[in-house]
């Protein structure tokens, strides 16, 4: 008799078409032409479902009870389009004084002059690891993000999110010196993106944006409330907040290494209204490359650690 596969992990990434169901007691992910998946809900945390993720009722059930948030993404993980977690009333003091916190202007300053100087300090990291390898354009891009660092601490907030644009616009410009052939970077380009770097990018920062989101959720925080964004309705701003130091570490080093080293070719997207996108075949193996460095580089760790310190910081304020 045919028996699934059993996956025990804290995090599972299902593409769709599809379905969760119960079968045989168990929790098991069926799409078209795939084997079914059989997944230990004791060790599962997350779900990231890519694309037509469909859930069933007993499954559901499931998922409530052990406290497993789902989270689904467009079928490219462009967009986050819907979770699924669990309402606790327990965290209604948290979210008090996280309103508290970031109502207050001192405190928003603080925690964006925190967010950048660590994102500046990302880039600047990066760039000496590139130094070192012989890159000669690094330089001037360490004397531009080292005097741009040295400015944050007498900054005001709308100084800050000035700061902080410079620093990406001049990492962003190193990037593109930094690959190799056949690859080419000239500007970030989100929406849509104009090459395949930026398709990479932006499949990155969404894959971090979502991990710091269910970080955020799970702790009990208002995920729309942020202090370096500013409220924008439909915008999760704390999300976006606390990935900023994490973004050349998770994503822009990923895709550096991915790109040089030649484990994917320009020939793996294709272009149409939307900008570049992966080819669907190629979707899997990107994935599984970025879980891999992620977890190899202990994003998880500081990620995780980033969102405990905020706690701590929200119920230290007095006001």
């Amino acid at each position: 008799m045919f028996r699934p596969s059993v996956f025990a992990a804290a995090i599972a990434h299902l593409v769709g078409p599809g379905k969760i169901k119960i079968a045989n007691r168990r929790l098991v992910f069926s799409a078209k032409d795939q084997k079914p998946l059989r997944l230990d809900a004791s060790a599962l945390k997350t779900l990231f479902c890519y694309g037509p993720v469909g859930i069933s009722d007993d499954a559901f059930d499931l998922l409530f009870s052990q406290h497993i948030s789902v989270v689904w993404l467009s079928r490219d993980a462009r967009r986050c389009r819907a979770r699924l977690v669990a309402v606790d009333a327990s965290r209604a003091s948290l979210r008090l004084h996280q309103y508290r916190a970031f109502l207050d202007p001192p405190f928003r300053r603080d925690f964006a002059a925190h967010l950048v100087v660590q994102k500046i300090d990302s880039q600047i990291l990066a760039a000496r690891h590139y130094q070192r390898h012989g890159l000669a354009a690094a330089a001037d891009a360490l004397q531009t993000l080292d005097s741009l660092r040295n400015k944050l601490p007498h900054a005001n907030l709308d100084e800050i999110r000035g700061i902080e644009g410079a620093a990406s616009a001049r990492w962003f410009a190193l990037l593109g010196d930094i690959l190799q052939p056949p690859w080419s970077f000239s500007c970030r380009s989100r929406r849509p993106p104009k090459d395949p770097v930026n398709a990479l990018l932006s499949l990155g920062y969404t894959l971090l944006f979502t991990r710091a989101l269910v970080f955020a959720e799970a702790c009990g925080f208002e995920t729309y409330l942020g202090a370096f964004h500013d409220f924008r309705p439909g915008r999760p701003s704390l999300a976006c907040d606390l990935i900023e130091p994490f973004r050349v570490p998770a994503v822009d080093r990923w895709v550096i290494g991915l790109c040089n080293r030649q484990e994917i070719t320009p020939q793996d997207f294709f272009a149409d209204s939307s900008g570049f996108r992966l080819q669907p075949e190629r979707f899997g193996a990107i994935l599984h490359s970025w879980e891999k460095h992620y977890f190899e580089t202990r994003q998880d760790e500081a990620l995780q650690k980033e969102v405990e310190e905020l706690v701590k910081k929200v119920q230290r304020f007095r006001g």
